[in-house]
């Protein structure tokens, strides 16, 4: 699968590149990118940041035949989650909760631990760690989480927090 990860310059997104080992990962960018790749992913610059998100990233992933969109951005979250059904219509999976249940999962990341662990789990099924616990797999299910998330431990009760970038 080829699935586009936005925010490639960021190193909170170099360090879920291990969830994704065996597919083809484009890490994107607002303004310069680097001109380096590697064996695991390829760079891309999706031009400078305007108010045409989510027809940008479309177009993008149109051209460059990506199943799947993983923003990261705290700015793209809620214009691409409004745009996830047009995206769905060109058979590109968005990693992220419905626009109806975005707020119960998206909070500003400095209010978040940084060495907090995280999960991705696409429809409900969690994807990655593979060998996690039950109590995060049952995490995913109840909540049907898509995307990558946090996953504080120290509470009574875990909860899942949406992971972004600034």
């Amino acid at each position: 699968m080829k699935i586009l990860i936005t925010g490639g310059k960021s190193a909170g997104t170099l360090k879920l590149l291990k969830a994704f080992e065996g597919h083809e990962v484009i890490l994107a960018d607002y303004g310069d990118t680097p001109a380096f790749g590697s064996s695991t992913y390829t760079f891309l610059s999706l031009g400078e940041a305007n108010d045409a998100i989510a027809h940008n990233l479309l177009n993008v992933c149109l051209d460059h035949g990506v199943e799947c969109l993983l923003p990261l951005h705290e700015f793209e979250v809620s214009q691409i989650a409004k745009s996830a059904v047009l995206f769905e219509e060109f058979n590109i999976t968005v990693l992220l909760p419905s626009l109806i249940d975005l707020h119960k999962f998206f909070f500003p990341q400095q209010d978040i631990d940084p060495k907090c662990g995280w999960a991705i789990f696409v429809k409900g099924e969690l994807k990655f760690p593979p060998a996690a616990d039950e109590k995060l797999q049952t995490i995913g299910q109840e909540h049907d989480l898509n995307g990558v998330f946090y996953i504080p431990e120290q509470l009574d009760k875990p909860t899942a927090i949406l992971f972004t970038i600034k």
